[in-house]
């Protein structure tokens, strides 16, 4: 360990960057549930929202945005309205961020929050 720690310290900053995104993407991968099975059907719940941004499948957003509350114009859910792509309207670690956002983003009319990381015991979600 005390060798990876040295050769570590001794990466320019543009590469301890680099070595820091890798790292929480495969922790973020780590994090992420695993389906059973593939979702049977896509569904556009929404054909008319035109994106305007970078559309991303909620593995990109669940690595890009680590443990964060995020706001996603959901372009692709699955039959169960569980996001499979959308763009990222809004990212916080405080959630009171993404409820400003719902306020601003309201003419889109299919629309998810998710939470990307593991969620506290003593949290509680209300559907």
């Amino acid at each position: 360990m005390e060798s990876l720690v040295k050769a570590i310290s001794s990466l320019s900053l543009e590469d301890k960057q680099k070595l820091w995104e890798l790292l929480e993407s495969e922790i973020a991968q780590g994090e992420e549930p695993q389906l059973e099975s593939p979702p049977k059907k896509i569904v556009n719940h929404n054909p008319d929202y035109q994106p305007t941004g970078e559309i991303l499948t909620i593995a990109e957003i669940r690595s890009r945005y680590p443990r964060e509350w995020v706001l996603i114009a959901d372009t692709e859910s699955d039959q169960d309205w569980n996001v499979i792509r959308g763009e990222v309207l809004v990212h916080s670690p405080d959630r009171d961020e993404i409820d400003k956002g719902l306020k601003q983003f309201k003419h889109i009319t299919s629309i998810a929050i998710e939470y990307t990381g593991p969620l506290p015991e003593d949290y509680a979600v209300l559907l």
